[in-house]
């Protein structure tokens, strides 16, 4: 899966390849064998508390490092944020999934017209419609239930509205890209 890693006003694509420790990992096309491991989690995780993150080994290009990571939560954006300390240094690091960043850039041509198109992010299946047409959404709020690659993928609406369209009904099959639901802006 690939991933848009922005660290300042620099953006890398990250292609994570197959989730294990030892791999290959591609950063803009160069690719590099990796061996990341946790040595530690977050002192809440171990405590039993819901957070993402810990103390990481990781070994790239012939080099090791040790890497402090967490993920940081921050109202109204988009993707994930991580603050990572490497190398003695303190990053912030925006993480977005490839296809979700191209959507949402779609997205914001629409905000203009006072619509916006939910789109298919990846083909799959449509599990649920919790909205009828008429409906008013709030921005962030569960529109479209969609599998994808055996995974529920809860699309939310990407502004306050109403419902205006349907246009595909629970059990179809759809196509990356395809215009799921139609909402008009308050």
């Amino acid at each position: 899966m690939a991933y848009i890693s922005s660290v300042g006003d620099k953006a890398y694509t990250v292609d994570a390849g197959e989730s294990s420790p030892q791999r290959e990992i591609g950063i803009d096309g160069t690719r590099y064998h990796i061996d990341w491991r946790q040595i530690a989690p977050l002192a809440s995780e171990a405590q039993g508390q819901s957070s993402i993150g810990g103390r990481y080994s990781l070994l790239i290009a012939g080099k090791s490092y040790e890497v402090f990571a967490r993920r940081v939560n921050k109202p109204d954006m988009t993707g994930f944020r991580y603050e990572m300390l490497l190398a003695g240094q303190r990053f912030e690091i925006a993480v977005e999934d490839e296809r979700e960043k191209a959507l949402t850039g779609a997205i914001q041509g629409a905000h203009e017209s006072g619509e916006a198109m939910v789109r298919a992010p990846m083909p799959g299946l449509v599990l649920g419609l919790p909205m009828e047409v008429g409906a008013n959404v709030e921005r962030g709020q569960t529109i479209v239930i969609l599998e994808a690659m055996k995974m529920e993928n809860d699309l939310a609406s990407p502004i306050t509205g109403t419902v205006k369209e349907i246009r595909v009904s629970k059990g179809q099959t759809v196509n990356q890209g395809d215009v799921l639901v139609v909402v008009s802006a308050v």
